[in-house]
């Protein structure tokens, strides 16, 4: 029983963050869990699932203007993620 309760969670916090996703072309982790008020570390698996699902995808990191290629930044915290158009 309680395990059905935090599924029945997730499954909310999945809807969410693809119902957020559709209101943009697209956003990054830390604008996704800033908007979730969710922890990055929460959000992070949440995402990898959705894109698993083939409800969402990550696009090509774009270096931000000024950055050098020092490498220091996370990957993923400049990947995009954009929700997946439905035909």
């Amino acid at each position: 029983m309680h395990r059905r309760r935090w599924q029945r969670e997730d499954e909310a916090m999945l809807h969410r963050i693809l119902e957020y996703l559709k209101t943009r072309d697209a956003a990054c982790l830390s604008e996704i869990a800033a908007h979730l008020e969710a922890d990055p570390d929460a959000v992070r698996p949440m995402l990898r699932l959705l894109e698993a699902r083939g409800r969402i995808r990550r696009l090509s990191a774009a270096r931000p203007e000024g950055c050098g290629g020092c490498t220091a930044c996370l990957p993923e915290s400049l990947s995009l993620w954009e929700a997946v158009r439905e035909a």
